[in-house]
């Protein structure tokens, strides 16, 4: 599907202003679940971690 049926936000429109309309859009548009899968496939969430400070709080 080209168009979120929850939204009517199409992809094209996601490329155009970089922001996804609402949260089935990554189930409903084809091109966006393709996308965030060629771009984050293989890659597993680990979780914030502390950045910058070596450990010393």
């Amino acid at each position: 599907m080209n168009k979120c049926p929850y939204c009517n936000t199409t992809y094209r429109e996601i490329l155009q202003t970089g922001f996804v309309g609402c949260e089935k859009c990554y189930e409903e548009i084809e091109e966006l679940k393709t996308a965030v899968k060629n771009l984050y496939d293989g890659k597993k969430y680990k979780g914030k971690t502390l950045g910058g400070d070596n450990g010393n709080i």
